[in-house]
């Protein structure tokens, strides 16, 4: 039987199980609203596309300290790291490639135009985050090229109408982890102040397996890691806020590589920065209007020992204007629309003596309409792209959903979308193709929620298609548009409370493969599993159980990654309204296993800390 027909089988249970237990007593999901789904704020058990969202409250009960490590349980992600915190890591969500999704900060998508295809999460930390949106699936009609798999939106801490305070996070453990970060929340009338800071420091353990590569140091590997981000509102008037804020990373690497000696040593460092302000308006009681100015940098400097030693720099910038607005026409029916406009550059040194400096632009307008007819609604958006240096692209989405029971509702979507090959890809040296085509896309899914106070479950079924994918070309040395691939699957999540015991748990059944050959994509498995247990024990006390799993996935030079499933353990404890104690165990059991081949994952660890909170 297949990981897919085994879970659809499996679906009636979970949802008969699930309603078994339901109680009046909670109602977050029916309040809860996002904005990344439709771009648009609409109530999260309204969202069309597969989207949840993490709260500062799941964030802290996590004790997760990076992007990475807490998005590594959600329901269709997948992630693959070269070693310890800060090494290289791929992000798949439904199987697309790291490039393929956006990752938003305050609404700013980041980017890198290097030849990695990588977005950077590894130093995106979570002190300054408020809470997280995860929209799976295609919206390139939404956020043009680079959505095929999905969109991860990042919100920083705002004050808001929160009581003004101030918090301290210590905390220290395993490997040498220290970590501590310190937030300020500021009222005065009118004017709001977010400021938050953080450092980190974990001496890490060797990247590459010795026992595989023989060229590997056996030194440890560690990382160090300062970010901040501060945000200031002021409200001129009612529905007018003028706001601006700064978002910044700076993160130390030590790391191996398997083209070396067990002498040689490899550094890296990136630092993030981003600045935008931005002006939000209620231009009538039906309007809303917001536009955005933003600016990002990236530097990445990387230095290698030895005989084939070398110093290379890369840095990225992007400038961007974005103008959204929502106009509801009535209560059933509402449009949106704008204009995006961005300016990318890559100036860049591979240490080889390959230097390049290239920009492009970006413009788009976009559009479209909700509406409601008793039962049913309906979604349609339309994009057009213009990228200098190739071809215009339009993308389009339709959606339905039909609440055929107060709990149930059904989901059907299909949409288009493209993608164009970062800067790197098309210009550095050696190996780069200008004449790259961008990569299209299909996607089609269909849903079933079931929803009622105090638990969500969503089962989706979706399929997407990519041609002229563009990979790395081993036989020409180059890339290229070389690829036809596919993904179908089926995800399952749930979330919901019983009592004191939150519980939330997602099962992916996929299958990833290149569409011509029939073979599966490299570090993609066919059966993803998560579950996170929480339990209330009175007396400010708090117990969690978090497991993950990843079937078995091929990798490069025809190796088979093995399945493995990791469990952790969290504690937390409210001393007093003001001072919280937390401790973790990270892999339990002790699990040895890798993501990427040759590469170390961590050991058991142990991990305490505590939060202090003071009001202002």
């Amino acid at each position: 039987m297949s990981d897919t027909s085994q879970a659809l089988r499996a679906a009636p249970l979970v949802a008969a199980l699930a309603a078994a237990f339901a109680s009046p007593s909670w109602a977050e999901d029916a309040q809860t609203v996002v904005v990344t789904a439709g771009r648009t704020a609409q109530l999260l058990t309204d969202t069309i596309p597969h989207t949840t969202v993490l709260t500062r409250t799941d964030i802290e009960g996590s004790q997760a300290i990076d992007l990475a490590s807490l998005l590594a349980t959600e329901a269709g992600v997948q992630l693959s790291s070269n070693g310890p915190r800060g090494t290289a890591t791929s992000l798949f969500v439904r199987g697309a490639q790291a490039r393929q999704v956006v990752v938003l900060v305050d609404g700013v998508p980041m980017a890198r135009h290097d030849a990695t295809g990588q977005i950077g999460i590894e130093h995106l930390m979570l002190d300054q985050v408020d809470h997280i949106e995860i929209v799976r699936g295609n919206a390139s009609a939404l956020y043009g090229a680079g959505a095929i798999g999905g969109v991860i939106q990042i919100f920083t801490r705002a004050s808001a109408s929160a009581p003004s305070q101030a918090s301290v996070r210590i905390e220290g453990g395993s490997r040498g982890l220290v970590h501590g970060s310190a937030q300020v929340l500021q009222n005065w009338g009118a004017t709001q102040l977010s400021l938050g800071v953080s450092g980190e420091r974990d001496k890490g353990y060797s990247a590459l397996d010795a026992s595989q590569v023989k060229a590997a140091n056996p030194d440890r590997d560690g990382y160090r890691n300062t970010s901040a981000a501060l945000n200031l509102t002021h409200a001129l008037a009612p529905g007018q806020t003028l706001g601006a804020g700064w978002v910044h990373s700076d993160g130390k690497l030590d790391y191996d590589s398997s083209f070396a000696s067990p002498v040689d040593t490899q550094r890296s460092r990136t630092r993030k920065d981003l600045v935008h302000v931005s002006s939000s308006n209620a231009m009538s009681s039906a309007w809303t209007s917001r536009v955005r100015l933003s600016s990002q940098r990236e530097d990445t400097w990387d230095d290698t020992s030895g005989d084939f030693g070398y110093h290379a720099e890369y840095r990225t910038t992007v400038d961007s204007l974005n103008w959204d607005n929502s106009v509801a026409l009535s209560q059933t029916f509402s449009l949106n629309g704008g204009l995006d406009y961005q300016r990318q550059r890559i100036d860049a040194d591979d240490g080889f003596g390959g230097q390049y400096d290239h920009a492009r632009t970006l413009s788009a307008v976009f559009g479209g309409a909700r509406a409601s007819f008793g039962a049913h609604d309906l979604s349609a958006q339309l994009r057009y792209d213009r990228v200098s240096g190739t071809d215009s692209r339009t993308s389009g989405s339709l959606g339905w959903a039909w609440q055929f029971d107060p709990a149930w509702k059904a989901m059907a979507s299909v949409s288009n979308a493209f993608g164009v090959a970062p800067l790197g890809y098309l210009y550095a040296p050696y190996f780069g193709n200008p004449s790259l085509k961008p990569e299209l896309s299909r996607s089609a899914e269909l849903g079933l929620q079931w929803a009622v106070t105090n638990h969500r479950l969503r089962a989706t079924l979706f399929q997407t298609r990519i041609t002229d994918e563009i990979d790395y070309d081993t036989s020409t040395f180059s890339f290229g548009n070389i690829a036809r691939t596919r993904n179908r699957g089926l995800e399952l999540s749930y979330n919901g409370r019983f009592g004191g015991t939150e519980l939330r748990g997602s099962l992916t059944s996929q299958h990833a493969i290149d569409d011509v050959t029939g073979q599966r994509r490299l570090r993609r498995s066919d059966l993803l599993g998560s579950l996170a247990l929480s339990q209330d024990l009175g007396q400010g006390w708090r117990l969690g159980l978090a497991l993950r799993h990843a079937g078995d996935r091929p990798d490069n030079n025809n190796r088979t990654l093995p399945a493995y499933t990791v469990a952790d353990l969290t504690a937390q404890w409210d001393m007093s309204r003001a001072i919280q104690w937390f401790a973790r165990v990270e892999n339990v059991a002790d699990a040895h296993f890798q993501t990427a081949t040759n590469y170390n994952q961590p050991a058991r660890g142990f991990f305490a800390g505590l939060r202090w909170k003071l009001p202002l």
